[in-house]
């Protein structure tokens, strides 16, 4: 079917040439693509596998990166595209069937550092430094719907710019449409100012232990509940360097090879979920899966949950007493 997608019958798979054809049939090319973005291999081993020379392998893949972004950018089983009202609506209904205390909650975002090669240009390389994890490499933000899918994808930014600061360069695309509804995110994301009711996430503990006794149970556990929403992130990105290990391999110093690579990555990824559906996020929001969450002490995360007698002291009871 992708195949179908990126070569339909009756048009060139690849640029005319003169002289010699391409070594490999359009099928061999399109393997060669997700042979090189499934796997860490460099260009040599590609070319020990698939009988082909350095210069044709090179060429071939630069092609087939330029043809999957340009066919899947627009086709609506890859596409990056933020939800409808109605799909909106859907994926809050899927959320709050696993979480019923929560039904506003659309999406999940986080952000994630890939390495990348380094450059000679002295600006270009002081950008991409991160002083955080001493390494070249680049700043992304993804949001996941409870279908696995990505809806909201920054690529390919400076190293050296945070999680928050990145969020500011689509959050006002984002309050725009998304209406009443909320995105889960973790304590790198500002949920402030005109973030906040739009961005929502767990609280840490400096917060939990300034909350009034009174609300302080309740507050704890809509933050464990975030808690548990968040780690559906987690799987994301998980799936993404799982499937697609080319984003552990140090990325292109070149910054158009590097967007080609990561872009046709999150949608082939997009195309795998709606077709394949093996997913972690889509399999964790399936009614189906209800029955086995169900079970008694079923929790992986709930040591990461906050409690409220971790921050009883001893004037809360003063306090009461006072009210």
């Amino acid at each position: 079917m992708l195949h179908d997608i990126l070569m339909p019958p009756g048009h060139p798979s690849l640029p005319r040439r003169r002289g010699r054809k391409w070594s490999l049939t359009s099928e061999g090319q399109l393997g060669l693509l997700l042979f090189y973005i499934s796997s860490t291999m460099n260009y040599k081993n590609l070319c020990l596998i698939f009988g082909i020379t350095l210069n044709a392998c090179s060429r071939m893949l630069r092609n087939m990166l330029k043809l999957a972004v340009r066919h899947l950018r627009f086709h609506p089983l890859a596409r990056i595209k933020f939800p409808s009202v109605e799909k909106m609506q859907t994926f809050a209904s899927m959320i709050n069937n696993r979480e019923h205390s929560i039904d506003d909650v659309i999406g999940f975002m986080d952000g994630i550092s890939l390495a990348t090669e380094c450059t000679s240009e002295a600006t270009t390389q002081n950008a991409f430094y991160s002083g955080y994890g001493c390494d070249t490499v680049i700043n992304n933000v993804f949001a996941y719907g409870p279908d696995g899918k990505v809806f909201i994808a920054a690529i390919n930014c400076p190293g050296s710019w945070a999680d928050g600061s990145l969020s500011s360069l689509f959050f006002d695309s984002i309050r725009r449409r998304i209406g009443p509804y909320k995105i889960c995110v973790d304590q790198g994301f500002p949920r402030s100012g005109d973030a906040w009711n739009v961005l929502v996430g767990p609280m840490n503990e400096r917060s939990a232990r300034r909350l009034h006794p009174a609300v302080r149970e309740y507050m704890l556990q809509v933050s464990n509940v975030y808690t548990s929403l968040r780690q559906s992130s987690e799987w994301g990105m998980r799936g993404l360097q799982g499937s697609f290990p080319r984003c552990k391999k140090r990325l292109p110093s070149n910054f158009r090879q590097r967007r080609l690579v990561m872009e046709s990555i999150v949608l082939i990824h997009n195309f795998r979920t709606d077709i394949v559906g093996s997913n972690q996020i889509k399999t964790m929001f399936d009614p189906e899966y209800e029955r086995f969450i169900t079970l008694d002490g079923y929790d992986r995360i709930s040591h990461y949950y906050l409690q409220p007698e971790d921050f009883e002291s001893d004037t809360d009871g003063d306090e009461n007493d006072i009210h």
